[in-house]
């Protein structure tokens, strides 16, 4: 208490801490509100003046003497570091620091403000300071090794208001370090603990690193039978942790030292990769001790989708969209309960917070993730402050005209293209600086059947960053739903749910399973029908059992899938060759396999499709169809061209992307569950049967079937029910064309544009101007559906309505027989 009692009263030091303060608060405001970037060097300078004003209080005061600055310089060395990384928002020196490093610096501040009470701390306290002191100082010769090429333009620059001396503040920095040891030398021995650990830690990175590389570099060379690129062998066998990723995204997310020729300690990637560049001195040293992988940039970007959750990221941009935001994102949902769909509408508005006066425009991209079954079925976008809807076309003739008036003429238009794996991407063009746009998205979504329960779940989306996102919700319901659940974030007026406040992205809504009533909508000679879905098991004869093999497989699974069917002849796949199981090399075979991250079963590898078995169980990661090439591929596409349909069973989880995609375009009779579901079909020689025809498909996650048939009626369903029936309709016939661009007058892209509904072949554009579509061939159609709304035509009458229908034909028969 003496040694605090002495601090206070000392004025130099309680200024300091004064100055601290409001330096601090200056410094977060950016961090915790949105904050335009060319008002950035105004909050710099705040921070700039606070730090001058101290530094002239302490040569005012004499306390830059010898021992006569206790306490009081080391406030000043943490309102230099502020200062330096203000003026980093503005000059961008380094890139934002990563997590860890972000906390390192501001426990070492914390530390050197702490040093004068040292003598206040028990000895263990004292030990840990020193541990403390010693790791700050490894940091800070870090940093002053990173800036040692802008030493030169700090001292050159220096009579400029001495901003560029922020350059030398990491070595303050480790000068200052070094004199504190040196006043504590009684507790030296925990100063080198602390840079041993350091150094320990350095160099384990660095190991772990350099083995990762190694391996990635041997898989890239390593000779494969399997027709696929090296990059698909890396994403398959390379190490799965946090470093291998940081190895991938070195020069796309994090800065790394560049190669001779280059700037001396940074560079900026050639390809872009919409992630935040972050600043990891862990990666740049590990670079710079033990390389890189040979892969290229465009070849990492692969490994990363395939691996990680990357695939917006990875999306070609043809503008940046570095300073875009996401201000506001209103959703409104209609919900037929008793018809197990939905209707949801997104309304999203997209700012531009950028200065650069010579790149004011910039691209808003998308991707909007869709419950499986679901597609989108309308598009909006605010030109002029009035709202356009979208044509439907080609996907080759959407890309075409975007493409052009983006890249060209730097005009307004907006598209939302169809992508594997239950995704769609909208662009929206231009983003001016300082302004914001407005587009909207409609989709057409079964509900998810679990149990005895409908689950209606939030349509999400990866794009410009959310942070700062305001969000309207409003859903409707066509009749009340049964035992409602709801997150708690809702406000409850029985068949109206609302909520107001910032965006939540994962949410979701269940209520009771009341059944299907049927119900029909027809449309240019067509009814469509919609019924509840009874899986129909059937006799089958099972000769043949393949094992899909992945890490997401126990041993126990494949024992018992290997006991269960002991006559059946098994397989597996490894490195281009099917491989009968056998007592001797089970065994070896399932060690191999089950490092896979994730398998690709070739399915046209398969001899007898009506007597062929596969068993899978899912993985997060895999690539999609159409992120392959060569040979696998292409054989792919000839088994897909035939339309046969392998019996597959899932023994839990979600299926990969791969796989997941080989379902939607009804390459399978699919049925999952555990062990014990499969021994009994495997007892009873049944399974699932395929009740899809050219008239019928099932939409299996909302237990339905809708059915189409010729005439005429008095719709009672809203017009999503064609919506929902096209689409599947047409995946169920895409086979091998989901790699093909089909033309105008295919049967495929008629069926889409009669539904309105954006698939792998068509697409939803807005063009500024009639002209832009008469120019590209887009023409509207006339015998469709249009955009989708919330009032869409038919609907299932409540039950006071079914009661005035009733009283009407009641009166109008007996009028009539009257007369």
């Amino acid at each position: 208490m003496r040694i605090i009692k002495a601090q206070l009263k000392d004025t130099v030091y309680k200024y300091g801490l004064i100055m601290l303060a409001l330096s601090l608060v200056i410094f977060c405001i950016p961090e915790c509100i949105k904050v335009d970037k060319d008002k950035l060097p105004g909050w710099f300078f705040g921070n700039f003046i606070l730090t001058i004003s101290y530094f002239c209080a302490l040569m005012g005061g004499g306390r830059l003497k010898r021992n006569k600055g206790r306490g009081a310089r080391g406030i000043f060395m943490v309102l230099l570091l502020i200062s330096a990384y203000a003026l980093n928002r503005v000059m961008n020196v380094f890139e934002s620091s990563t997590n860890w490093f972000s906390v390192l610096l501001i426990v070492s501040c914390i530390n050197c403000l702490a040093f004068p009470y040292i003598g206040m701390l028990p000895p263990w306290g004292r030990h840990l300071q020193s541990f403390l002191l010693a790791i700050s100082l490894c940091c800070f010769v870090y940093l002053s090794c990173y800036l040692l090429p802008m030493y030169a333009f700090g001292v050159l620059l220096f009579f400029v208001l001495g901003i560029s001396l922020h350059a030398f503040v990491a070595l303050l920095f480790v000068i200052y370090i070094i004199a504190l040891a040196r006043k504590n030398r009684r507790f030296l021995i925990s100063f080198w603990w602390g840079i041993g650990t350091a150094m320990l830690i350095l160099i384990v990175y660095c190991a772990v690193w350099l083995y990762a590389v190694s391996t990635m570099n041997t898989l890239t060379y390593k000779a494969s039978k399997t027709g696929l690129p090296a990059w698909v062998t890396v994403a398959q066998q390379a190490p799965h942790h946090f470093i291998a990723q940081r190895i991938l995204k070195s020069e796309l997310v994090y800065t790394t030292p560049s190669e001779w020729g280059d700037d001396i300690w940074w560079r900026t990637p050639s390809i872009s990769f919409d992630q935040q560049k972050e600043h990891d001195p862990l990666v740049v040293t590990a670079v710079f001790l033990c390389g890189k992988s040979n892969l290229d940039e465009e070849e990492r970007i692969k490994v990363l989708k395939a691996m990680y959750d990357s695939r917006h990221q990875a999306e070609e941009r043809l503008w940046s969209g570095d300073d875009l935001y996401t201000s506001h994102v209103n959703t409104a949902a209609q919900i037929w309960p008793r018809l197990h769909m939905a209707y949801t509408e997104k309304t999203v508005t997209v700012a531009n917070e950028g200065t650069n006066t010579w790149r004011s425009q910039e691209e808003a991209l998308y991707t909007f993730h869709l419950p499986e079954g679901a597609v989108v079925s309308s598009l909006s976008l605010w030109i002029n402050n009035k709202e356009e809807k979208g044509i439907l076309t080609t996907k080759a003739k959407a890309d075409s005209a975007y493409k052009r008036i983006v890249g060209y003429e730097s005009r307004d238009p907006s598209v939302v293209h169809w992508q594997e794996g239950n995704r769609v991407t909208i662009r929206v063009f231009p983003v001016d600086q300082g302004k914001s746009r407005q587009f909207k998205i409609g989709i057409t979504a079964p509900l998810t059947k679990e149990g005895n329960q409908l689950v209606y779940k939030n349509i999400y989306f990866d794009g410009p960053a959310t942070r700062y996102t305001r969000e309207d919700i409003a859903i409707n319901f066509e009749t009340a739903p049964v035992d409602l659940y709801t997150p708690g974030l809702f406000e409850t007026d029985k068949q109206k749910l609302e909520r107001h406040g910032g965006y939540t992205p994962d949410w979701q809504m269940a209520f009771k399973d009341e059944g299907i009533t049927p119900n029909i909508f027809g449309a240019n000679g067509k009814i469509y029908s919609i019924n509840s879905y009874k899986k129909e098991l059937t006799t089958t004869n099972i000769r043949d059992v393949y094992l899909d093999i992945n890490n997401a497989w126990t041993e126990q699974e494949f024992e018992n899938a290997c006991t269960l069917f002991k006559k059946e002849q098994k397989w597996v796949y490894n490195d281009g060759q099917l491989i009968t199981l056998t007592d001797k090399n089970k065994s070896t075979l399932f060690s191999m396999l089950h490092d896979n991250h994730f398998s690709l079963f070739p399915l046209y590898m398969i001899k007898d499709v009506s007597t062929a078995l596969l068993i899978t169980k899912g993985t997060d990661a895999s690539p999609n169809i159409t992120d392959l090439e060569g040979e696998f591929v292409n054989k792919m596409k000839g088994f897909l061209s035939q339309h046969q349909k392998i019996m597959l069973y899932n023994l839990g989880g979600e299926l990969s992307p791969y796989m997941r995609s080989l379902k939607e375009f009804r390459a399978f009779r699919y049925e999952q569950g555990d062990a014990a579901q499969l021994k009994e079909l495997a007892d009873h020689h049944q399974f699932p049967a395929d009740i899809e025809n050219e008239q019928r498909v099932v939409v299996e996650p909302a237990g339905i079937t809708i059915s189409r048939a010729e005439g005429t009626c008095v719709p009672t369903a809203p017009d999503h029910l064609q919506r929902l029936f096209a689409y599947n309709h047409i995946m169920q016939q895409t086979g091998s064309q989901i790699l093909y661009d089909l033309p105008d007058g295919d049967s495929l892209v008629e069926e889409a544009k009669a539904a309105y509904i954006v698939t792998p072949f068509s697409s939803l554009v807005v063009l500024e101007r009639k002209e832009d579509y008469d120019r590209f061939n887009i023409k509207d159609s006339e015998d469709s559906l249009k955009n989708a709304s919330l009032q869409s035509k038919g609907s299932v009458p409540e039950p006071h309505e079914w009661a005035l229908i009733i009283v009407t034909l009641l009166v109008l028969v007996y009028v009539k027989f009257k007369k």
